[in-house]
């Protein structure tokens, strides 16, 4: 018969170790990142696009802007703004969105999830009884990480999830985009070791 104080206290002490190297990490990323003050950081990617319309992928590309103004979190914040762009054999699709991303490291590796919103445009290749495009309010969830390759410049991978309404037909395209990053520091101390 397993002694159940034996079991509890195999699991504190499991919980307090956890705990512990939590609190040691989270006070290491928070002071490294402190001392970097601010970041603005524009990226680059080529886009795969399923535009849930007509054929199945499109090819193109999606370019922004992170600002990150760093707190004592072993979660950064940042301020994003991205355009998507693809065009493809039945429609070509456009995205203007902004919004949140939070970020955390891990050993140089930089994973973060997105809460984006904004506009989109689609425009149908072969228009449909005068049909040639629309527009709609459009919002986006996804995930991604970075990658240290130099001191500034970071490899980025993302995928997002969209949803239009174009009523009465709802659209949920999705993405997956390759590309690079780069960091330009304000207010630090040459912290780059983010």
């Amino acid at each position: 018969m397993r002694n159940p104080l034996s079991h509890w206290t195999t699991k504190s002490a499991l919980f307090l170790g956890i705990s512990l190297a939590a609190a040691g990490m989270a006070s290491a990323q928070a002071v490294v990142v402190a001392e970097r003050g601010a970041a603005l950081s524009p990226f680059v990617q080529t886009t795969l696009l399923s535009p849930d319309w007509g054929q199945k992928d499109n090819i193109g590309f999606t370019a922004g802007v992170d600002y990150t103004h760093f707190i004592r979190s072993i979660v950064q914040p940042s301020l994003e703004f991205r355009m998507t762009g693809a065009n493809g054999q039945q429609v070509d699709e456009r995205t203007y969105l902004g919004g949140f991303k939070l970020e955390t490291t891990v050993h140089g590796i930089h994973p973060y999830a997105t809460l984006l919103a904004g506009n989109g445009d689609i425009t149908f290749v072969h228009p449909v009884n005068g049909y040639t495009g629309d527009n709609s309010f459009v919002y986006a969830i996804g995930g991604g990480a970075e990658f240290n390759v130099l001191p500034q410049w970071k490899v980025r991978a993302d995928f997002t999830q969209q949803h239009w309404n174009l009523e009465p037909q709802i659209l949920t395209p999705m993405t997956f985009s390759v590309g690079v990053a780069y960091s330009i520091a304000f207010h630090g101390n040459n912290g780059w070791v983010h």
